[in-house]
């Protein structure tokens, strides 16, 4: 088991909203920028990308609210590895506040394409290799209820 990844940061006066607190937008600018900066470190940088001709789209996403984030907070979005084949990638993701409290989860799904075709295309080995071994080292949790989680109105 190895450490998972991490992308922390601070709340700052731009990201509240008139309830004062986080905006839900930014909630999912941060969650997406945590999953961008783990794929630009395990084998898509930008630069990566451009030398292959390929890049990620996100084609599914879903975040549930558990708390919220005030200015000056600070934050820690923990990426997880849900599933993954040689086309797609099932990303849950965890923010928890300067006190470990859960605040908010994220699910997204992300398809790899290539570009010259504009379509879905396998992983380029170097980060088809890097997500298999980030996935089969990663700590084991307990998967939060929010997974999976379909949208609807108790009754």
């Amino acid at each position: 088991m190895s450490n998972p990844f991490t992308f922390s940061n601070n709340v700052t006066p731009d990201m509240i909203d008139h309830n004062g607190h986080v905006h839900d937008a930014n909630y999912n600018m941060v969650f997406s920028e945590a999953i961008n900066q783990f794929n630009y470190t395990h084998g898509l940088s930008l630069a990566e990308r451009d030398k292959l001709n390929y890049t990620l789209f996100t084609v599914e996403e879903q975040t549930a609210y558990l708390s919220e984030l005030t200015e000056g907070d600070t934050f820690t979005i923990t990426i997880y590895i849900y599933d993954y084949n040689e086309k797609s990638l099932h990303f849950f993701s965890i923010m928890t506040n300067q006190d470990g409290i859960n605040i908010a989860t994220n699910e997204a799904m992300m398809l790899g394409i290539g570009r010259t075709i504009n379509k879905t295309a396998p992983f380029p080995k170097s980060f088809a290799d890097q997500v298999s071994n980030y996935y089969d080292n990663q700590q084991l949790i307990e998967w939060p209820k929010q997974l999976g989680h379909k949208i609807g109105i108790s009754r």
